[in-house]
């Protein structure tokens, strides 16, 4: 038998299902070719660039708009694809914001850390702007620096602690405590305390001891009053300098040689002092029309005042008359004159008296029961003269009260015992009594 005559029993596939031509692999350099004409094409493009920096803005914006939609033609699916966008100049597009965050425990690579928002209190700056403002209530959104999880920020350093203020001065108190100390007197039983509100005035309103006005050695005393006669500062300086005043006070008494119960005594009696001032204060803060009422005793005041300076001229006017031995009707008239205006004179002191013990009246209704009228009228104006000077008087007055009260207690805690004082605190929870 023949091998070339022995067949396979092969399957047979008929003639029309057979492919024309079978598929061939693509050569390894297929797509080098391409890959070498986008670098052409790169070439050429910046071949150009001398031409393009020529041109003016509009031109050059088109031509970079070309240049870029035909690299994007050409190295559309290639490695190259970003190329385009080196022309353009864009930054890389952010993230989704439906990215998933710290999937599994701890998170992984190609994860974001959370992102707190909210408003955020801004820091404490004498320079904010006022409360209320735009710039004050705006929302602030935070992101929360990288680190691990759970992790807290470190706390901010503490502020310095403040010691001393720069227009009020430590001098001032140790002057003070001196000065009330060199007012009393001790006694067998009881001292006296020659110390009033008028003489502490003048003291301070002439030698200004301890006291400056935007840091120059001699202060302008309205700039100082303007800047301590406020709520804050009244109440800040009081908490900066009240144990500093106590102590001050009993190291002046030891220098006195006072004895621990004249020492003593002259705390209860400075405390009793405080009681009647802040009463005062209170009484001459709750007066309804303050201005007005002072406003119309000085127009009975500058009554007295006219009808007095017409009885000195005439006065005057009759002694020359008496020296050259004028006529005696001449002497007469101007005799006459003045008793007419000495009946203007007294009634002029009784409608200034009426007014001044009715405004006294209407002051203890309020407070400064104890006080004297020359006290508590001195007390009046001075706050109308801060009517003049200052945004908020009548506030300010209250709370210059409520630290006088404080003092009180305190000097008379010291009064007991020094240490009951220290141990106490400054305002009551309550706040100023």
């Amino acid at each position: 038998m023949k091998m070339e005559n022995q067949r396979l029993n092969a399957p047979s596939f008929p003639q029309s299902s057979m492919p024309d031509k079978l598929p061939t692999p693509s050569s390894k350099t297929a797509g080098g070719g391409k890959l070498v004409s986008v670098t052409i094409a790169a070439l050429l493009l910046v071949g150009g660039a001398a031409f393009w920096l020529t041109r003016d803005g509009e031109t050059r914006d088109a031509l970079r708009e070309q240049a870029t939609a035909a690299l994007d033609s050409l190295t559309q699916d290639m490695p190259l694809a970003s190329l385009g966008d080196s022309l353009r100049g864009a930054r890389p597009a952010a993230p989704h914001a439906g990215y998933p965050q710290n999937r599994g425990a701890g998170g992984g690579a190609g994860t974001f850390g959370p992102v707190v928002q909210g408003a955020v209190a801004a820091p404490l700056d004498r320079s904010l702007p006022p409360e209320g403002s735009a710039a004050q209530t705006s929302p602030v959104v935070v992101v929360s620096p990288s680190g691990p999880a759970g992790a807290s920020p470190s706390p901010q350093a503490a502020p310095p602690r403040v010691t001393a203020d720069t227009t009020v001065r430590p001098d001032f108190i140790e002057d003070l405590a001196a000065y009330i100390v060199s007012r009393y007197s001790p006694g067998q039983r009881q001292g006296s305390l020659s110390l009033g509100i008028q003489g502490i005035n003048q003291r301070y309103g002439t030698k200004m001891t301890g006291l400056a006005d935007g840091g120059q050695s001699q202060g302008n005393r309205a700039g100082i009053l303007r800047y301590v006669f406020s709520p804050a500062m009244i109440q800040g300086l009081y908490g900066l300098y009240v144990d500093r005043f106590l102590e001050a006070l009993r190291e002046r008494s030891a220098g006195k040689f006072f004895t621990p119960e004249q020492t003593r005594q002259l705390f209860m009696a400075l405390a009793g002092r405080s009681v009647m001032l802040a009463g005062g204060l209170e009484g001459v803060a709750a007066l309804p029309d303050l201005g007005g009422r002072l406003k119309k005793l000085e127009q009975v005041s500058r009554n007295v005042v006219s009808v007095n300076s017409e009885i000195m001229q005439v006065v005057f006017e009759l002694d020359q008359l008496r020296e050259s031995q004028a006529p005696r009707g001449r002497i007469d008239g101007a005799q006459a004159r003045l008793d007419v205006l000495g009946a203007r004179y007294r009634k002029a002191l009784e409608e200034r008296g009426a007014a001044q013990r009715a405004l006294v009246a209407d002051i203890r209704k309020g407070g400064g029961q104890s006080l004297d009228d020359d006290t508590l009228l001195f007390l009046a104006h001075w706050v109308e003269r801060r009517l003049r000077d200052t945004p908020q008087p009548l506030i300010s007055t209250r709370s210059a009260a409520g630290v006088l009260r404080d003092l009180a207690r305190r000097c008379a805690q010291s009064g007991e015992s020094p240490a009951a004082a220290n141990a106490s605190p400054i305002f009551p929870s309550g706040g100023l009594p």
